[in-house]
This record gives C-alpha cells, structure tokens and sequence, in this order.
C-alpha cells in the first residue's frame, strides 16, 4: 500500500516528472499549451517552479512511489511566477486574450488567507486507485491541525466527486472563449 510524504529536495525532477504525465490530458493545461512540444517544454519548467517552492515550504505532498502528488501552498504565500515569464509567448496567438482573463480570475479568486492546492496529480497508468483520495486525506489532516481553510481550482469534470467527497464546495464557475470551465472551491477550517 502507498503511504504518503512530505517530499524533498533529492525527489524533485521525478515530482515534476509525474506532473507532466498526471496533466498531459488536464484540460486548462492543453489549452494553454495544445502543442505537444510547447507542451512538454513549458509544462516542465511550470511544473518545476510550483514543486521547487512547495519544497521550500514544505508543503509538497506525494506518494511513496511518487505516482501522486499533491503541490500546497500555506495561506498569504505568494507564489512567484517571474520563472515563467519566457512561456508566455508560446501561448497560443488566438486565444491568448483569454488565457490572460483565466489568469486575471484565478489571482482575484484565491483566497489568501487559505491553503492553495496548485496541482494535485496523478500518474494516468494508476488512475482510479484511490492515489488522490490519499493525498487529499493526508494533506487535509495536516491542514485541519490549523483550523485553516482550503481552496483550488478545478478544470476536469472527473476531479470534481473527488474534491466534493472531501469537504469541499463550488464558489464559481468561469469560462473564457473556447476555454474549459473552471470551478473554484473551497473548504471551510475544520
């Protein structure tokens, strides 16, 4: 049975590396980056940012086997982006106008004073065997030792029971253009 670790340092290039296989067919992530090249090129260093600074903060969450993650950040920490700024022009011409309200919604979203779910992933070829119930419990658990809030944003249908069946509830729900709709939720301090 998986059991679940704060992940460090040393696991990092394999934490993102089942980030980009948990998100190949994520729906906000392909329409960002629809070019399987651009794809796998820019998620890395997304992914590769996000994990380097939940490492920092200790809020990186995985399974013992690395086939599940789960990339927190602790409330009021404001996660640094200027790495990504090269990725920008590859967004894809004819719908970057969108992308960028997608952007503007998630900042004017987030709560600040809850824990931020950035990523939770999974490796597709162990899918549906209860790997982000585990996450999400274990990290839950931490969380609710601070009576603190939780929140994320959803762009998968499928993720959605999951998230429910642990505590959490829809805010809002967006959608730009061609984009996917996203639901923002949130779960109350326990």
């Amino acid at each position: 049975m998986n059991k679940v670790k704060d992940i460090n340092k040393k696991n990092e290039l394999a934490a993102v590396n089942t980030l980009l296989l948990a998100f190949s067919g994520d729906p906000l992530q392909r329409y960002l980056m629809p070019d399987p090249v651009i794809y796998f090129k820019n998620s890395f260093l997304w992914f590769k940012n996000a994990v380097s600074q939940s490492i920092e903060t200790k809020t990186l969450f995985g399974t013992e086997d690395l086939s599940g993650l789960a990339v927190w950040f602790k409330p009021f920490y404001e996660v640094q982006f200027d790495a990504l700024e090269e990725t920008m022009k590859d967004l894809p011409i004819n719908s970057q106008s969108d992308i960028f309200l997608y952007f503007e919604e998630f900042e004017k979203s987030k709560p600040k004073d809850a824990w931020y779910l950035e990523y939770l992933g999974v490796d597709p070829r162990v899918h549906s065997q209860g790997i982000g119930s585990l996450l999400l419990e274990y990290s839950l658990t931490e969380i609710d030792i601070h009576h603190e809030p939780a929140y994320l944003e959803s762009s998968n249908p499928r993720n959605m029971t999951l998230y429910e069946r642990h505590g959490f509830e829809t805010l809002k729900k967006f959608q730009f253009g061609d984009g996917p709709p996203i639901h923002t939720m949130y779960r109350e301090p326990r």
